[in-house]
């Protein structure tokens, strides 16, 4: 579809002039109020223009359906009002749709003078441009604002911006948000029994608990009477999960479930249900907790980066590989279906799931990663993952070693291997295993999973993976799909 992204060099003469100075907020409807106030000198022949601070939305709407609360930090412009400003400044505001100024469908704003700075938001640092909405920018200054996405202007789909010689959009840039910190406190890893307790960072953001039967109703309410446009997508095998912002700011995923029992669980005690391709599950899109492999190392600067693996099993449902059948016939090869160069569990969680849990500037943080790996039949020794094709990726699994080794954190304890699934992975076809004698922080009555190593097992049709006994295995099936994932990597903080 064409983008209507206009750039005009001409001025357009003022009707009304309404101005909002400072941490006033105003909302501008189409009836005609006027405030005077003083003209500041407009400068000319002072004009910068760099594309990198706008941000054209292509057929994406992302604050369709959300409250006006969430809109305009200084202005919110109804739909065919009028707003011209010549002078003043606006400043230091925010919102999540244009930290200074929302222009809604019909509405016309138009910048005779005057400044825009220190303003923020996710979409449009100052001024966000709704699909059918007008927003002529003739002269003044744009600076210093800062955003996700468009840190000066947003614009959707089907939005007209103009803007002419005297103007001055300059110092505006793109907000990363990189706050990671690592915990001043730890959690019990596996049973809490085991004694492995260990710090953790917050970073990335998936799918995860379940909002319950009332909100379930409320959000499906809301979804089909505002018909919202999607902030992200989370995909799992052939399944899409849709992710919206609801009114009260947080994000939900929004999909059919694919269960391997309904009578499962979810924290909150109530029961999964049955597969469904009509009926709609919502879980909360929440930061994703990791649990800090090489604390030590890091701290005392022996390794400049942090090696994290997910403190749960964020889903299930993704084949370690699509076929049992060896291509050659002769186990011990590239070729095997357990190598970890061919899975589709590598491809996954560096594709997929790279993408849609962190955002571009999380995504800076993360490191390539060269990778070691094993050969058919060769897993349990301290040169195993010398023996394979060795990898370069930005997320992994850890290897069978990484838990045998007993001079490692796991030791090959099953208490300290224990790993719980999340509400969202239920929901994507993981075995729960229910027995009170396996428990976890989060499942003190029992709630355990399967979950896969980047190993190729002893037969080339097999890899290893945790049992939800906590115990390693090696003769699963590379396409058993009921075993839950949890990723591994390195990032720069």
């Amino acid at each position: 579809m064409k983008k209507r992204f206009k750039i005009l060099l001409t001025i357009i003469l003022p009707i009304m002039c309404i101005t909002s100075l400072c941490m006033s907020f105003l909302m501008i409807s189409n009836g005609n109020k006027t405030e005077k106030v003083e003209k500041e000198k407009v400068p000319v022949n002072k004009t910068r223009y760099e594309a990198n601070y706008f941000a054209m939305a292509d057929e994406t709407s992302p604050a369709q359906g959300q409250s006006t609360s969430y809109k305009g930090g200084a202005v919110f412009l109804e739909p065919d009002s009028t707003f011209i400003m010549i002078g003043g400044t606006i400043q230091n505001h925010t919102n999540t749709y244009g930290g200074a100024i929302f222009i809604s469908e019909g509405a016309t704003f138009t910048m005779e003078g005057g400044t825009l700075t220190g303003c923020s938001a996710t979409y449009g640092g100052a001024i966000y441009v709704s699909s059918g909405g007008t927003c002529n920018i003739n002269a003044g200054t744009i600076t210093g604002n800062t955003a996700n996405y468009g840190p000066s202007i947003y614009a959707e789909e089907g939005a007209i911006v103009n803007i002419s010689a005297d103007t001055v959009i300059d110092e505006n840039s793109v907000e990363i948000v990189t706050n990671v910190s690592i915990s001043t406190d730890t959690i019990a890893v596996g049973n809490p029994s085991a004694g492995l307790n260990m710090y953790y960072v917050d970073f990335g953001n998936y799918p995860q608990t379940y909002v319950g039967s009332s909100m379930n109703t409320t959000l499906e309410s809301w979804y089909n009477s505002n018909s919202p446009t999607a902030v992200n997508t989370y995909t799992v095998r052939t399944r899409t999960w849709q992710a919206y912002q609801y009114t009260d700011g947080n994000i939900y995923a929004r999909g059919n479930r694919y269960v391997y029992s309904s009578s499962y669980t979810y924290l909150n005690g109530e029961t999964v249900g049955s597969s469904s391709t009509t009926e709609y599950t919502w879980f909360k899109v929440e930061p994703i907790r990791w649990i800090i492999l090489n604390y030590e190392a890091y701290t005392s600067g022996s390794d400049s980066e942090l090696e994290i693996m997910s403190y749960l099993a964020l889903t299930a449902d993704i084949r370690f590989y699509t076929s049992n059948t060896d291509a050659d016939g002769t186990a011990g090869t590239s070729d095997d279906p357990n190598q970890w160069i061919n899975s589709e569990l590598r491809t996954w969680l560096n594709g997929t799931f790279y993408t849609s849990a962190f955002t571009s500037g999380e995504q800076e943080l993360i490191s390539t990663t060269t990778v070691g790996n094993n050969i058919t039949g060769n897993y349990d020794t301290a040169t195993s993952n010398t023996t394979g094709v060795t990898t370069e990726d930005k997320i992994y699994c850890l290897s069978y070693w990484d838990y045998y080794n007993s001079a490692g954190l796991f030791t090959n304890t099953n208490t300290k291997m224990l790993c719980s699934p999340t509400d969202f992975t239920l929901g994507n076809y993981c075995y729960k295993f229910t027995n009170t004698s396996y428990v976890t922080a989060t499942h003190p009555s029992g709630g355990t999973c399967y979950y896969w190593t980047r190993s190729a097992g002893p037969l080339a049709s097999s890899a290893c993976d945790v049992t939800a006994g906590g115990f390693l295995s090696t003769t699963y099936y590379v396409t058993d799909c009921n075993y839950g994932v949890r990723p591994a990597l390195r990032i720069s903080i």
